[in-house]
This record gives C-alpha cells, structure tokens and sequence, in this order.
C-alpha cells in the first residue's frame, strides 16, 4: 500500500492558495490541518466563553477541550492526568526545569547534549547552575553529527539525576533509539530520562510508554495543528517534583505543570489533528476493524509506516544529490538506508553563505530557511559559524515528488551556478 498523495494534499487548503510554491520549512511550523481550522473557527464562532459551566455554550467548550486532551493522551497511550497542554516546547521545558530544579544539589549530576535545540539544553544547564549540579554533556561525533551510545554508557552514573535528549534532531535529521537509551540510563542509574520530540513528532506520534520515558514534549504546530505544545510527565514521578501552579490546584495532576490556565479554542483545536489522522487511516486501512479509541497506538504505528515510506521516497535524492556536491557539507547521514533519517536536510554551503543560498532557492519559488534554528551550540561545535548557519530543507509527507524535483532543481542552480 501506498500514500495518497492526494487525498492527503486536499486536507491542506494553504497547499493551493499558490500550486507553484513549494514550502519546504515544515520544520519550522507545518501547514495546518483543515480539520484542525475547522475546529478552531467553530470554537471560537460558537462556544467562545469560560468554560465547563453548565450553560450550553459554556458546556459545550468544555466537551471540546476534554476530546481534545481525552483524544491525546489515548493516542500517546497515557493517562489524561500525565498531560499538560502548553503554549509551547519551548514554555513546557522552562516551567520542568523550575519544577525539577528545586530537588538538585551539588552533588547530582545531569546529562545534556550538544545536539538539541536549545528549548531543550539551555533550560536544564541554568537550572543545574544555579543550583550548583554538576552538567555533563553527551556530545556528538563531529564528523556525523550523532549521538554515541558508548560515551553515553560513560557519562552516566549513581550520581545522574536527569538525562535530557532529543527524539530526533532539528538539523542532524536522524531518530535517535530512545528505546535503547532509556534502557541503558536506568540499567546504569536512577535517573529519569527527558526527550525532546519537536523534529520526531511530524513524522511519526509514538506510544511513550512502550518508549519508556519520563518525560516527552513536542509542539503540535509543527504535526498540523494549532500553536500547542503536549508535555508527558509520568505520574509514578510527580510526587518528586515541585508543582508549578496556582497553590489551589496542586490536587490536580492535569494542572500540576501549567502555571496559567489553557489557551481554550487552542486546546479544543488540538483535536483537529487526531481527526486529521483519523481520516487519514480510514482512507487507507478501509478494512481493518477500528480499535476502541479514536486513535490508538496501533493505529498510529499504521500510518507511520505508510508515511514513513513516502518520506523515505522523498528524502533519498535530495541526500543523494548534496552527499555527491563537494560544494556543501551535508550534516548527518547521507542515505535512507537504516530507516531513521526523517526528510529534515541541513547543508553547510563551502563556497556561499548559508544566507546567500537559501535567498537564490526562495528566488525560485522554494520556501526553504537558512540559520542556526536554535541548535547554536551543535553548530558552532561543528566548526560551522552559527551567526550565518546552515541552509534547511524539512519535509513533511503532504510533499510531493513533483516538489522535490523542483527542490534539486532549485538547489544545483544556488549552489552550482
């Protein structure tokens, strides 16, 4: 079986308002949904008032807003309670590292990575500052730009509080084995293991506890949806942890990590990216009887190998054709082969900025980016200026293979001539 492209393409409306644009910056910020607008222009046409009273209106956004996190958590294969809805990643890991920090000491040692986005570093290296812990950095290979599992096995010890990593990286492009990594850290220690998914989520929506993880947070307005971030806390940890609410709903465990009260249509909308998906499996599994959710694991790891075969198909000639330039620097794995490289491509041009570049593709109607994406600390110690960065072409599987010609087409042009 294969993806239909175009069914999925008509649930995107921005893919038509202009056919000859190819958008390539999904890692960014991805097209949204129509199923997602949908909701979101009932919410706030309809049931835009406080809600969960008892008047209709006010009834009704709240039943909006609970399909919503009801909906996620049954699709991450979590309990209602271990979700926060936030404004961002970005948001959701500064409110953790508040949580966390308050139970470090100087004699406990966190591990971080030179590989993340820095929503995902930085939070976690001020708070262990501050707090006087000891900050020890898992570093990437410089010449591939991955995580070594052997160095990991090193760094971790008795003394290891927290691991923080990434799912996947925004400019490597690789899916690290959080699987394994959990693994190996609570094999070797009684820490707790945080995953940033930000670049992973697009791609594929995984099941955290078969993942093992204590903590997991990505931002749906990069997977089709509205300006939302979902952060996973798992519940057998709370109680280890500093409540960063209103002191009168520490009694709450769905409000335990969200300082404010939820952006309403926001959080209703979220819903629209479960129909999204939804609709996506019943066009292409017609036959297999639906699971008792809405949408199960199972049914997630369906579409992602139907969408990861697609993404494959469509990431393969860019890698091939920047692998074989000796103009740029490809950052990460120049093939598809292990089944773990997403269509998220960085490139370090030799003889142009980064900046010059990315300006001669968007000339040309490619809606790519150049610069650090707050992954400064992997580039710089990549030995690449982080100030000019790199050139960043993110797919997302509602691309075609029609845009990609048109993707390398662009790129031999800017880079070549």
């Amino acid at each position: 079986m294969k993806l239909d492209i175009e069914f999925v393409r008509k649930q995107f409306n921005q893919l038509h308002d202009n056919p000859e644009f190819v958008f390539c910056s999904n890692a960014g910020g991805s097209y949204v949904a129509n199923q997602v607008n949908t909701l979101m222009n009932h919410y706030n046409s309809h049931t835009r008032v406080q809600p969960y009273e008892r008047y209709a209106p006010s009834s009704q956004a709240g039943e909006a807003m609970d399909r919503a996190i009801e909906g996620w958590a049954e699709a991450l294969n979590i309990s209602a309670n271990e979700l926060t809805i936030g404004p961002s990643t970005s948001m959701n890991t500064y409110v953790m590292a508040q949580a966390i920090g308050v139970d470090l000491g100087a004699t406990d040692e966190i591990i971080v990575t030179n590989q993340d986005h820095e929503a995902n570093s930085g939070v976690w290296r001020r708070k262990a500052a501050e707090k006087g812990a000891e900050i020890c950095e898992w570093k990437v290979n410089l010449e591939s730009g991955l995580l070594d599992l052997e160095q990991l096995d090193c760094l971790v010890n008795q003394n290891t509080k927290w691991v923080f990593f990434a799912h996947c990286s925004n400019i490597v492009g690789t899916s690290n084995p959080v699987s394994e990594i959990t693994r190996r850290v609570k094999q070797n220690s009684n820490a707790k293991v945080f995953v940033d998914a930000v670049a992973q989520a697009p791609h594929h929506i995984c099941d955290l506890k078969e993942l093992g993880v204590d903590g997991y947070a990505f931002s749906l307005y990069k997977v089709y949806g509205p300006h939302q971030s979902l952060l996973y806390v798992n519940r057998e940890i709370v109680s280890g942890l500093t409540p960063q609410c209103h002191y009168f709903n520490t009694g709450c465990d769905s409000k335990l990590f969200n300082p404010a009260g939820p952006q309403h249509a926001q959080v209703a909308s979220c819903a629209g990216v479960l129909d999204y998906f939804d609709a996506l499996h019943q066009h292409h599994f017609k036959d297999t009887p639906r699971a008792p959710q809405r949408m199960a694991p199972q049914r997630m790891t369906q579409l992602h190998s139907l969408i990861s075969a697609y993404e494959t198909e469509l990431t393969a000639p860019i890698l091939d054709f920047l692998g074989n330039d000796d103009k740029v620097r490809l950052i990460g794995k120049n093939h598809t082969r292990d089944n773990d490289r997403v269509p998220t491509i960085a490139f370090q041009p030799l003889k142009q900025s980064a900046l010059a570049v990315s300006t001669k593709i968007q000339d040309m109607g490619i809606g790519c980016e150049s610069g650090h994406f707050y992954a400064h600390r992997l580039l710089t110690d990549l030995g690449i200026d982080a100030d000019d960065g790199v050139v960043r072409i993110s797919l997302v599987h509602y691309n075609s293979t029609e845009e990609v010609e048109k993707i390398l087409m662009a790129l031999d042009h800017a880079i070549n001539h």
